[in-house]
């Protein structure tokens, strides 16, 4: 039988077409995967522009920024179109050991890419009449910049209004995502994102407002409040200085600056001050100057447009309170000016000493023009200040100056309360108002009032301890040890509070830095917390102005907004340290869900106070078992979790157990 060779048979015929079929998919699929690579490429080399421009906002050119987020953007739909396939098919493969949720997760990731990007082409395009202004690489002729940024936000509502629907789908994706099983890495990412789109959400709900608070539906007035943290007071220093800013359609229709004793009209009556100013001061008027006694700013602010509408017979809108950090800070991002009738440049490092200085007397001591004029240097500053972003705002960086605003916010040395309510609503809901924040778990706020008519702050450190026993129910136990350490370097300073401004020509300003620190404070607690004990601290009748001495004891103040107060004055000694102690029943501050317990602890920010360490030991119940903590604990023994923490702003801590 004779072979025959080469002869073609069907099946050889049908595994012909299935390997050319196997090498034109493996082709194609090879060319699908290099058209995704060339729409990539470009993202991932951008990224490394991305992450320098992130860790250097302030050496962003604003102009540049909204030609890379449209290229950024046009990239991203291009990738997520010729990636459609494999998006499709890494939809469904979270079952994939260790890459799955990742893979799973892409598809989200990318639309999320999408979203914000297209949320910030939107934005760019209603604010590109004011790029070229920002521009740090373009002198610009505007004129006054203020007008001109109303109109381009009053204009540039339709495209904000794209923005916020995009990055509330954004956010809506976001959630569909087990941070919990993704890698590190891209968890790290996730959890960045997860910061960064309230920030956005509220940049877009700013600007939306913005026009409204700036003039565009009619003039409005707010009062300026210059709060000296020198002399601390509970929303964040005393108040030293007033001012009026009236915005009408944009433009600066009215602005003045002046000493806040000025204020009071003493041609009529005014009420009693809060107790502890006339017992520890013999202050008989709540006057302007005192109007911010209570922690809570907008209770304050109100307070304090109730008097200077009394006393100078004008309606206000708002509040804008800052201290001298805050002031330093903002100075600090507008560069080196100069102020008439001051020798040197003014910056954000020589700001605090150089007003310090202007407020000493001159050669012929202390006079009554000096008492009448002592502060008028705070007007002269604060038009330099005004002139320099109205009249020359090619040479503002803006965006540094954002930044520094940002973190003056974030830190409590800038607050803001306004009368409208949607923009009095979301001040609340980014802590900016100053407001007590509403909790349902534990909460500690520890206020100082400097009632010692000087200006020795800088010379006290402040400390505090906070250690929690938590029990089988949820409730606790707590101690509260606020430590005061006073570093004043000086000898033979007597604590005589009658003596501060009876220094004759010798006074500086220097000089009423060094003295003992009368202090007044507050602590905030949750409601429904009892003291049980605190540390006494007697005070000498000849230490106070009254002649008559304190016993020194704590007491429970009537609640204020769902918060238990416990209350002290002491004095601090120079040179000495003071440690007010107090021990309390907490109600329930954990909750149980699925056989799990959560304790949750907010700890609020004085405004004025410069990140004053905290160390906090959270003792879990007997035989319980830590599940996670945030922030991370320093330490952990047994059920005892230790926490180093410092309050630049408030600082959330959570705690899960079993």
């Amino acid at each position: 039988m004779v072979k025959m060779h080469g002869r073609v048979t069907p099946r050889r015929v049908v595994v012909w077409l299935l390997v050319a079929g196997l090498v034109l998919m493996l082709v194609m699929l090879g060319y699908r995967v290099w058209r995704v690579w060339r729409a990539a490429r470009p993202l991932i080399e951008r990224l490394d522009t991305v992450q320098a421009l992130a860790a250097d906002p302030a050496a962003v050119n604003p102009a540049s920024v909204g030609p890379m987020v449209r290229q950024t953007h046009a990239e991203l739909l291009m990738l997520r179109d010729e990636a459609r396939p494999f998006l499709t098919v890494a939809s469904h493969l979270g079952w994939v050991p260790r890459v799955g949720a990742d893979l799973q997760a892409l598809p989200l990731l990318l639309d999320t890419a999408v979203d914000l990007t297209g949320a910030g082409q939107a934005v760019m395009e209603g604010m590109e009449p004011l790029l070229h202004v920002l521009s740090a690489d373009q002198a610009v002729e505007v004129g006054d910049p203020l007008p001109l940024v109303m109109q381009t936000l009053a204009d540039a509502r339709p495209q904000l209004h794209v923005a916020q629907a995009l990055l509330e789908r954004a956010v809506q994706r976001q959630a569909e995502i087990d941070v919990a099983r993704l890698s590190s890495r891209l968890a790290r990412l996730v959890e960045m994102l997860d910061r960064a789109l309230p920030l956005a959400q509220a940049g877009a709900e700013a600007a939306l407002m913005a026009p409204d608070l700036l003039g565009d539906s009619g003039p409005r007035t707010y009062l300026l409040m210059a709060q000296n943290n020198d002399e601390l007071r509970p929303t964040g220093g005393f108040i030293t200085g007033a001012g009026r800013l009236t915005v009408d359609a944009g433009d600066i229709a009215e602005f003045s600056f002046s000493d806040s004793y000025k204020v009071d009209d003493l041609g009529k009556p005014y009420d009693e001050p809060p107790a502890p100013l006339y017992e520890y001061m013999l202050s008989e008027l709540w006057l302007f100057r005192d109007a911010n006694w209570s922690p809570d700013f907008p209770t304050s602010a109100r307070k304090a447009i109730e008097l200077y509408t009394y006393g100078q017979g004008v309606e206000l809108d708002g509040v804008i309170a800052f201290d001298q950090q805050g002031a330093a800070r903002i100075i600090g991002a507008l560069g080196p000016f100069t102020v008439a009738g001051w020798d040197d440049p003014v910056t954000g490092k020589s700001f605090v000493g150089m007003v310090r200085q202007a407020w000493n007397p001159g050669s012929e001591g202390v006079t009554r023009e000096w008492a009448r004029t002592r502060k008028d240097f705070l007007g002269t500053l604060a038009q330099a200040v005004l002139e320099r972003v109205r009249q020359q705002p090619e040479t503002v960086n803006w965006v540094g100056l954002g930044q520094a605003l940002w973190h003056t916010l974030e830190e409590r040395h800038l607050l803001i309360y306004v009368e409208e309510p949607a923009a009095a609503l979301w001040l609340h809901e980014q802590g900016w108002d100053g407001a007590l924040r509403p909790v349902q778990s534990d909460y500690l706020m520890a206020v100082d009032a400097n009632l010692g008519f000087n200006k020795v702050n800088p010379n006290v450190v402040q400390m505090l301890e906070y250690h929690i026993t938590l029990h089988a129910d949820g409730s606790g136990t707590a101690t509260l040890d606020v430590n005061y350490r006073h570093i004043g370097q000086e000898s033979n300073i007597v604590c005589d509070q009658r003596g501060v401004y009876q220094k004759g020509e010798r006074i500086t300003y220097e000089s009423l830095m060094e003295g003992c620190y009368w202090n007044y404070l507050r602590v905030y607690a949750p409601e429904g917390s009892r003291l049980r004990a605190a540390s006494p601290h007697p005070v000498p009748g000849d230490y106070l102005l009254p002649d008559r001495g304190t016993t020194g004891q704590a007491e429970v103040l009537p609640g204020e907004l769902g918060k238990t107060v416990f209350a002290q004055f002491f004095v601090v000694e120079y040179g000495q340290e003071l440690t007010a102690h107090f021990e309390y029943d907490l109600p329930p501050v954990a909750q149980t869900s699925d056989g799990r317990w959560r304790y949750q602890l907010l700890i609020q920010k004085q405004p004025g106070t410069d990140r004053p360490p905290v160390s906090l030991v959270v003792r879990l119940p007997p035989d319980a078992e830590l599940l996670s903590a945030v922030p991370s604990p320093r330490r952990i023994e047994g059920t005892d979790v230790t926490f180093a923490l410092e309050l630049d702003t408030d600082v959330a801590v959570d705690v899960i157990y079993e």
